[in-house]
């Protein structure tokens, strides 16, 4: 584990509902529990939270009950607490969330409604849904496959669906007629439920309970179940001590993995902290190494990861470097133009992997198109939970979608402007709108000889809207000349008059790029394959983009592995200023960065 991996909290605020829901956790407990609750003012409920912050930096706290929003000042409370940490709220949505909405930084806080049929009135639920979903908080909405609900699961499907809203389904645990569930589910229920079956950590709900006693699971040491009155354990399931409480000043999580003592895990938590799957007698020597090698101690700090998700692309842009549907098969080194297309699920526990191995990562990616990808906005919803991600687009997708699926925290847009196919105006609005949620965005253009003439002014447009303006050196053949070598002294001289010496990216990715040759590095030690991998459509994984760079495993199979050091580069030409030569960590280290909270909205458009 690194210091890197946000740790995660689940917290019953408090044990009071205005609903009676006969399927809830706490049906005939309500007076009981309320014994627990501790009701504080904003400033005095801060103050573990400090803590927590002060110990182990900005943790995602889901916060649930009971009914979070009959709070006690509830929307001063999240105000504050979501300048410290991120924060997910399980809602049945009965309070108008207008002032909410209004009050609370959207980039921090994810709404997840749940619906009742039993006691919600479905207009006013869906009037605040559509409030959530413009105001950028919503996640999705939540509705339990209770035996007597799940015949109406496609009709309330239906009614969401109206609204380009899906529902996703959970499954109930309990008992229900003398039966115990989920197991009890008939066939034709499952059936019912199969279709919108949510997932936690790539992994489906289970309509088979999943056993787990025994295995090693990181519960309680990046995550805790915490009780409302501020008792914590390592998960929610059936643990009889706690670990610690919240309002203690001595709380801290564990040290290290335990086994598991529950039968099962009916949250899906699991999907997350089993460390590999594996039970504590098979955990191996190698394994205990490997997590002395502290990363975050090693610039960058974080490993970053390269995804050429695929090379599909609604555009067919004249200068594209990438395969073509008509080159023929493995015709590209490395048969880097084939692709493996896995359902999302299959990604986010390969991914999910990755994180267990080497905490959360800064994935960049990119293609082809990513939002042609089938299922892309399934998969970077859920692959955003465990790494952070830098999306490189054409932007002809609605950015609509991008902001209901994922936080601008978690997710930064890179645009590619392609003028043979793009329109400057709307592509430039599409930014705007993004900007104004909260999301970090940039453009690329490529200095392609033919679109060379307006490069200056596009760059003006987006220089006029504090868009930075990344021009990318022609990198292919044009009029027998092969590029960038071939730009002529004309074209270069054009090139770097439109940016100033003080824009540091352009004119180092450009003097890097225009030479008559690319820089060489071959022999120097270069940390390359130990905090950085580029990953191709197969799944094949190499130190960087460089042709002769080593191969460090496939991702599908499992074999990926990265270097445990850093190690002298094998390739004769670099691609990449950013490239991590040891000892030469000032020049690149500044520019490998994550998505950091910002305020990137443009007043002044």
């Amino acid at each position: 584990m690194t210091m890197e991996e946000q740790r995660k909290f689940t917290w019953d605020i408090h044990y009071a509902c205005n609903y009676r829901c006969p399927y809830c956790w706490f049906d005939g407990k309500w007076h009981q529990l309320s014994k627990q609750n501790k009701y504080m003012l904003p400033d005095e409920l801060l103050k573990p939270w400090e803590r927590i912050y002060k110990k182990y930096g900005s943790a995602h706290i889901d916060i649930i009950g009971g009914e979070p929003f009959i709070y006690p000042h509830f929307t001063e409370f999240i105000k504050e607490l979501s300048q410290m940490h991120n924060i997910g709220i399980t809602t049945n949505l009965s309070v108008s969330v207008d002032g909410f909405v209004k009050q609370v930084d959207a980039s921090r806080v994810e709404i997840t409604p749940t619906f009742h049929p039993l006691f919600a009135d479905l207009d006013k639920f869906t009037k605040n849904v559509l409030l959530l979903r413009e105001s950028g908080m919503l996640s999705h909405i939540f509705y339990l496959a209770y035996p007597p609900q799940v015949k109406l699961i496609k009709y309330y499907s239906d009614k969401f669906k109206s609204i380009n809203m899906p529902i996703a389904v959970l499954t109930f645990w309990g008992g229900y007629n003398g039966k115990n569930y989920p197991q009890s589910y008939t066939r034709e229920e499952k059936k019912l439920i199969e279709p919108f079956l949510g997932n936690v950590g790539g992994e489906k709900l289970q309509l088979e309970p999943k056993q787990v006693m025994g295995k090693l699971c990181r519960a309680g040491q990046v995550y805790a179940n915490i009780k409302a009155g501020g008792s914590v354990f390592r998960c929610g399931g059936n643990y009889p001590q706690p670990i610690g409480n919240l309002f203690s000043d001595s709380f801290k999580l564990l040290d290290g993995p335990l086994p598991c003592k529950c039968e099962v895990c009916p949250c899906n938590e699991w999907a997350f902290f089993l460390v590999n799957g594996k039970d504590t007698a098979r955990e191996t020597q190698s394994t205990k190494v490997k997590e002395l090698i502290n990363r975050s101690s090693i610039r960058p700090n974080r490993v970053f990861i390269t995804w050429d998700i695929h090379y599909g692309c609604n555009y067919n842009c004249s200068y594209c470097n990438t395969p073509k549907p008509w080159n023929p098969p493995g015709s590209w080194d490395r048969d880097r133009d084939k692709v493996v297309y896995l359902e999302a699920a299959r990604w986010l526990k390969i991914w999910e992997d990755i994180y267990n191995k080497y905490g959360s990562c800064e994935i960049h990616i990119t293609g082809g198109e990513p939002f042609t990808y089938p299922s892309f906005l399934e998969l970077i919803t859920g692959l955003s939970k465990i790494h952070t991600l830098e999306i490189i687009t054409n932007l002809s997708s609605g950015v609509s979608d991008i902001i209901r699926s994922v936080t601008p925290d978690r997710v930064r847009i890179g645009t590619t402007f392609h003028p043979e196919f793009a329109d400057l105006n709307e592509f430039l609005k599409k930014h705007i709108i993004l900007r104004k949620h909260g999301f970090e965005t940039w453009a690329n253009y490529v200095a392609y000889p033919p679109q060379m003439n307006e490069m200056a002014n596009y760059k003006k447009e987006f220089d006029k809207l504090k868009i930075s303006f990344n021009m990318q050196p022609f990198m292919g053949k044009f009029e027998g000349r092969e590029y960038p070598a071939g730009y002529t002294d004309s074209e270069l001289s054009y090139l770097k008059g439109c940016y100033d010496n003080d824009d540091i990216i352009n004119k180092k990715t450009i003097e890097w790029k225009t030479g008559t040759e690319y820089k060489t590095t071959e022999s120097k030690s270069c940390r390359m394959g130990q905090m950085y991998a580029k990953v191709y459509p197969i799944g094949d994984a190499y130190r960087c983009c460089a042709n002769g760079s080593r191969k460090l495993g496939n991702l599908i199979d499992g074999t990926f592995e990265l270097l445990d050091e850093a190690a002298p580069c094998e390739c004769k030409q670099c691609y990449c200023w950013r490239c991590m030569l040891v000892e030469n960590e000032k020049n690149w280290s500044p520019h490998w960065v994550i998505p950091e909270k910002k305020n990137y909205e443009n007043v002044n458009v």
